[in-house]
């Protein structure tokens, strides 16, 4: 049922009209009478909910271990080689609102208080539960549409006090200290008992965006400004004549905080793949330059993987080093003109007619160098084999609005991804049988539909009885 809502990305309530009334539907999920009932909803929600509870207490996700059992099922049973791969992320939205500063912990302290209820009364001392009543009657977003900043900068340290007092007077395992506590620490710093405002440069962004969705930290890229997940995906790249017309199956899918970087998932991905999904040996990568690191060169190297990486991240130099019987050759890209280069210590230095009569390079620009000269000879056909990967993510996120999901929180993420990428396997291995039956067909054979209906069902089928007998078992 998971696989189906977003596969059609519908809603639960879509999703379960599916269920009732599509006989298609119905029939993917072995419901073959009319008269077989459908699980109810609590039962849809409290499977999601076990999932993500048994991740927290064990660390082990039970979607993640379902799409590397069935990708490797998939992958033995169409042959398909896991010898070439490439790699991508994508960074997306979790379905959270933006908040100002004032507003996350002006809420989040709200929030907190409405979880505590009448018993607010008996923990906190009349004095205090006055000036929290009084708090309570404030709207956040009104208080920033009509107050000016030296106001709000005002109600920032007020509110901070308050938040501090409370905090002292409560058990640090009442519901929602946690939350509160890491809002207030990431906001304020406390000075001879006094709550002071951090400076806006010292603030994390890591920290709270959003009380709905403490896991989402911040991050801007380029004119983006995103509060999210960044979704890495790893696909087979076939270029063998016996994987002509195979299609190319994700064998990875990892969700971090958006602040990760593109070159920690390399390493993971890549040892994930062949302990999990593949006996194949990995022997290319493809990924563009944000994946580029010397200690995932070093990890390809180490484990004989052939890198291709389209480019380097950072600005053109103008300078092209190269190192020859220990001397440096400093050649001008614009004019190529040769620059006599001389060694000062473990830098190099060259005469410019700049601000500055000398420029230095270290070692670190000189191997960066050979590395894009490397590049510069991967033949343009192997440097397009990582584009298509660029349709998978396209499709990862084809039903998300402005880049965000409907989700919250991490764990959520992680299952909305795992069921997203199994059905876009499921899908790709349904056109590819399809046109197999239409090959046969056109030859004059006839083709064989039921193998295509039964490869499909047996594949869904799978993925219900494992969750189930991994549930039975605990």
């Amino acid at each position: 049922m998971s696989l189906i809502k977003e596969g059609f990305g519908c809603s639960d309530e879509d999703l379960f009209e599916k269920c009732e009334f599509d006989l298609l539907v119905r029939k993917a999920l072995s419901l073959l009478s009319l008269s077989d009932e459908t699980p109810s909803l609590d039962t849809y929600y409290l499977l999601r909910r076990r999932i993500c509870q048994y991740e927290l207490e064990t660390g082990v996700n039970l979607m993640e271990k379902c799409f590397a059992q069935l990708t490797s099922d998939q992958l033995s049973r169409f042959k398909i080689f896991c010898k070439s791969v490439r790699i991508d992320s994508k960074l997306i939205g979790s379905n959270i609102a933006w908040y100002s500063r004032f507003e996350i912990i002006h809420n989040t302290f709200r929030h907190f208080l409405k979880g505590l209820g009448e018993s607010r009364h008996t923990l906190l001392n009349p004095k205090l539960g006055k000036l929290v009543e009084a708090f309570e009657r404030e709207d956040a977003q009104k208080m920033v549409y009509r107050l000016n900043s030296e106001s709000i900068e005002t109600q920032l340290s007020s509110l901070g006090l308050l938040i501090y007092q409370v905090l002292k007077r409560l058990n640090e395992k009442t519901i929602g200290y946690a939350l509160l506590y890491r809002v207030f620490h990431e906001q304020y710093e406390v000075v001879k008992g006094a709550a002071i405002p951090r400076p806006k440069e010292e603030i994390s962004a890591q920290s709270v965006q959003n009380l709905n969705d403490p896991d989402a930290p911040y991050r801007k890229k380029g004119d983006r400004k995103i509060k999210g997940y960044s979704v890495n995906i790893t696909e087979t790249c076939n270029d063998k004549d016996d994987q002509d017309g195979k299609p190319n199956l994700i064998v990875d899918v990892q969700v971090k905080p958006v602040s990760a970087a593109d070159n920690d998932y390399v390493q993971d991905a890549v040892t994930h793949i062949q302990n999990n999904v593949t006996d194949d040996k990995i022997e290319k990568l493809y990924a563009d330059g944000a994946y580029q690191s010397p200690d995932n060169r070093r990890f390809a190297d180490t484990n004989h993987i052939e890198l291709v990486i389209t480019g380097l991240q950072g600005r053109q130099s103008v300078y092209d080093l190269e190192m020859e019987d220990g001397n440096l050759i400093v050649t001008n890209l614009d004019t190529r003109e040769i620059l006599p280069a001389h060694q000062t210590g473990h830098k190099w230095r060259i005469t410019t007619n700049g601000k500055s009569k000398y420029k230095y390079f270290i070692v670190q620009q000189i191997e960066n160098s050979a590395l894009k000269r490397k590049l510069a000879s991967i033949p343009i056909e192997e440097q397009m084999k990582r584009n298509n990967v660029e349709a998978t993510m396209f499709q990862y996120c084809f039903h998300s609005r402005n880049n965000k999901t409907r989700y919250r929180g991490l764990l959520k993420h992680k299952l909305y991804s795992y069921a997203r990428c199994l059905w876009m396997n499921h899908v790709r291995l349904m056109i590819y049988l399809i046109i197999i039956c239409q090959g046969t067909t056109q030859s004059g054979s006839k083709a064989n539909l039921r193998y295509l209906n039964d490869s499909i069902m047996e594949v869904l089928l799978f993925l219900v009885n494992f969750i189930r007998l991994i549930l039975v078992g605990q």
